[in-house]
């Protein structure tokens, strides 16, 4: 028994002792739970601070990163694209510089373009066949100053005995060989040099315009009709009409460099509508016309033009023409400039029966100015030209309309260095365009012929060419106020400035007669009002006589203006060279 209650007190204790120590183990536990919970609370507390922190200077760092990024990329697409750009702009230079080089090797290479200067200049020195003087003598028209100068200049055609006399002073004054006697005065530009009978006359009617007077100097109302248009008549009268030099620059294909060969038997001392002259021109044309298929477009556009020029200077204008189209098609092909085959197709193209000079003007003659605008020659072109447009004035086929036309094309500021020249050169056309409607109004209204006089038709006739005359009063005015305008340093040019005033003065008396005339128009219209039906006289609708009157005097008109420039220019160089 004792025994047995030895082993429950020694169980008992055992358990008490347990369980103490479980109680001391339990309060241990809780204690470090409690412990372990604070520590991994505060873990918890640093690692969202840490966190926190993480994503704050995480986020500050993106921003930054993507800020600087952002602004890394603009700033390489802004230097890149610059970069690019500057890379394509030099590469494009460099490729356009490399192709005109390579351009103008081949060209130089193979030929000219078709152009004036790839006709005359030399083809040694490169030259050009045209002088200085030629710009002195187409402003000599200027120093005419009213009647004053008359006597002096009558003394002096007294010395000479034609024109080939006043080319030999052109040529002592500097001026050599095809510049001299031959082109001579085909050369120096401006004139009217038609060459018809009765000088005399036409110098009167020049004076007469120059001076401005209200008589009668053309009779308009003559009995003598002239001819509806004729080409033949038309290449008659223009035999004697200054033209184009021949060429000087020999390189071209095997045929043109042996037409050039052939001209040079040209007697530089003789005009070029000589006899002589045109049998050696004729021979050129021969050798010139020989096939070819081995030649390209650029060289075929060179010998058509040669073809063009020759038969120009040989008064076969039809030829001419289609030589000359054809040169600005194989141009064209080959892309190379055609000045001289569009100035020799326009002029060409006004011995045509019917044309439109709007046409031809704008697409061509302007073109032949303004593409090689610093052509020295463009004084003496617009001359060559406007002489034949002023042939087809007189004959109706042109009106005002063309004289603006043309001056419009010269006063382009590519061509201001020639202005000078080219201003006077329209001006004289001008002046002499309103002196044949002042004489044809007077002379038509004032006629004791009653054909004419009876005649409705008279009164249309006046009346259509008193509105040609105000018309052609407003043109002159605007290429006066261009003259005005101009700047000019040249000794020669200030003299021919000082004139201005003189013709501004002219068309001022030009201007104050349309009261006159326009009095004498309605003394007509009042007259035929009173006649009875019987009197009236009908006159056929198509290519009126009145109109035709006396036309062929207008040519003594033109050739007397070349006669008086020519005698002016004669004065003007001799006076100068007693200077």
């Amino acid at each position: 028994m004792k025994k047995m209650i030895m082993k429950i007190m020694i169980l008992l204790f055992i358990f008490n002792v347990s369980f103490i120590q479980a109680e001391d183990n339990n309060s241990w536990y809780e204690k470090v739970k409690s412990y372990s919970s604070k520590i991994a609370d505060k873990a918890k507390e640093k690692t969202k601070d840490a966190i926190h922190v993480t994503k704050e200077y995480g986020s500050k760092a993106l921003d930054t990163t993507k800020e600087y990024g952002s602004d890394a990329i603009e700033t390489t697409k802004i230097y890149g694209s610059k970069a690019i750009n500057t890379t394509k702009e030099y590469s494009i230079k460099a490729i356009d510089k490399t192709k005109k080089i390579t351009k103008e090797t081949i060209h130089d290479i193979k030929t000219d373009d078709v152009t004036f200067e790839s006709f005359y200049k030399e083809s040694s020195s490169l030259g050009w066949i045209t002088l200085a003087v030629f710009a002195l003598v187409s402003t000599a028209v200027a120093v005419y100053s009213g009647g004053t100068a008359a006597p002096a200049l009558m003394a002096v055609a007294k010395s000479f005995t034609g024109l080939s006399a006043i080319g030999g002073l052109l040529g002592g004054t500097g001026l050599v060989g095809a510049a001299a006697t031959t082109s001579g005065l085909a050369a120096i530009g401006g004139f009217f040099t038609l060459g018809l009978g009765s000088m005399a006359a036409g110098i009167v009617v020049v004076g007469a315009a120059l001076t401005f007077g209200t008589g009668i100097v053309l009779d308009y109302a003559g009995t003598k009709a002239l001819d509806s248009y004729s080409y033949n008549n038309f290449i008659e009268n223009s035999k004697n009409m200054i033209t184009l030099p021949l060429p000087k620059n020999t390189n071209g294909c095997d045929s043109y460099e042996n037409a050039m060969s052939v001209l040079e038997e040209v007697d530089t001392e003789k005009p070029i509508s000589s006899e002589n002259s045109q049998i050696i021109i004729q021979k050129a044309i021969k050798v010139l016309d020989i096939n070819e298929s081995d030649i390209d477009n650029d060289e075929k556009a060179k010998k058509e033009s040669l073809f063009a020029l020759l038969y120009f200077v040989s008064n076969n204008y039809e030829e001419s023409k289609k030589h000359a189209n054809l040169s600005i098609e194989l141009a064209n092909k080959a892309e190379v400039k055609h000045t001289i085959p569009s100035y020799i197709f326009a002029t060409s193209s006004l011995y045509d029966k019917t044309f439109d000079y709007n046409k031809l003007a704008d697409n061509y003659l302007k073109y032949s100015f303004l593409e090689e605008s610093d052509n020295p020659l463009i004084p003496l072109l617009l001359s060559i030209h406007m002489d034949r447009m002023m042939y087809r004035y007189s004959d109706g086929m042109i009106d005002e309309k063309a004289l603006s036309k043309v001056f419009t094309i010269i006063s382009d500021d590519s061509l201001k260095e020639l202005r000078l020249q080219n201003d006077i050169i329209v001006l004289s056309r001008y002046i002499i365009a309103i002196k044949l409607e002042q004489q044809k109004i007077s002379s038509l209204s004032t006629t004791e012929n009653k054909t004419i006089k009876n005649s409705p038709k008279t009164l249309e006739v006046v009346k259509k060419s008193y509105k040609s005359y105000s018309n052609l009063l407003d043109g002159v005015d605007k290429v006066i106020l261009a003259l005005e305008s101009i700047e000019v340093e040249d000794e020669v040019e200030i003299e021919a400035k000082k004139q201005v005033g003189t013709f501004k003065k002219l068309i001022g008396q030009y201007d104050n007669d349309k009261t006159r005339l326009q009095g004498l128009i309605k003394d007509l219209e009042t007259y035929q009002a009173s006649l009875s039906e019987d009197e009236i006289i009908e006159t056929p609708s198509k290519s009126s006589e009145i109109e035709k009157k006396s036309d062929s005097k207008n040519i003594y008109i033109f050739v007397g203006l070349g006669m008086l420039l020519l005698i002016m220019i004669g004065y003007f160089l001799s006076r100068k060279r007693e200077d």
